[in-house]
């Protein structure tokens, strides 16, 4: 595994998760103090986000919110929850060359606009121009990375752009980045979702890509590691009809 960011020990305080007061907001209880703190994840969070579940903060010093939460313990493991990190740590780990599939490549634009969507990412990878849309799976399906979690009308707009630029020839790539500590692969679910799965069937006939990574929190080096560059991918098994 691979170090992808640091953090400094001072600036991570161990939680335990109160409530979740809207979709940007939990409290949490840490020592003695009840903290307001910034949720950077608007998925629904079953089974992750409850009450009574430990938790880990840090320090952003907002300007209405000092914390927010970066993950949350999943046995005596961390998922990791916070998108910004799951961002910083993909980028870095394309940055160093340790994403096989996106090698060599690099940053030209982040939040491109094109036809009513934001993509994240714009890399050139040689001479191909390469679009990226990065998603967060943190649904723990027996031991899977499961992706969304709720009904996603923006991921599916942001899918069929991606789908709208490889038919004319634009690589496009969707990446689902897990954090599920130990994640086996990652599966597409349409549970919460019941367009996605056609949506995604014909990205795929149109040439766009989907791929996963993996990467974890090391509790003794307060650390983000990428654990697998290329996780596998099942669109399928949890999508049939």
């Amino acid at each position: 595994m691979h170090p992808l960011l640091m953090f400094n020990p001072s600036e991570i305080l161990e939680c335990i998760i109160i409530k979740r007061i809207n979709r940007f907001t939990v409290l949490v209880k840490a020592g003695d103090e009840l903290i307001q703190a910034h949720l950077n994840n608007t998925g629904r969070l079953y089974g992750i986000l409850e009450p009574g579940k430990r938790g880990l903060l840090m320090d952003i010093n907002g300007a209405k919110l000092r914390h927010r939460l970066l993950g949350v313990y999943n046995g005596g493991e961390v998922i990791l929850l916070d998108t910004s990190i799951q961002e910083k740590a993909f980028l870095r780990a394309v940055e160093s060359g340790l994403i096989p599939w996106l090698s060599p490549c690099s940053l030209v634009k982040r939040n491109t606009r094109i036809n009513q969507a934001v993509i994240d990412y714009l890399f050139k990878c040689g001479d191909a121009t390469v679009f990226v849309e990065l998603k967060s799976a943190v649904m723990d399906l027996n031991g899977y990375s499961g992706y969304p979690d709720a009904p996603t009308e923006r991921g599916r707009r942001q899918i069929r752009v991606l789908s709208e630029l490889a038919s004319t020839g634009v690589k496009s790539i969707v990446v689902f980045v897990s954090s599920v500590p130990g994640t086996r692969g990652f599966k597409l679910y349409c549970g919460f979702d019941t367009e996605i799965g056609k949506v995604v069937q014909d990205a795929v006939a149109k040439g766009v890509l989907f791929k996963a990574v993996s990467i974890s929190f090391n509790h003794s080096t307060y650390s983000v590691m990428l654990e697998d560059p290329d996780l596998t991918v099942d669109l399928w098994s949890m999508c049939e009809e």
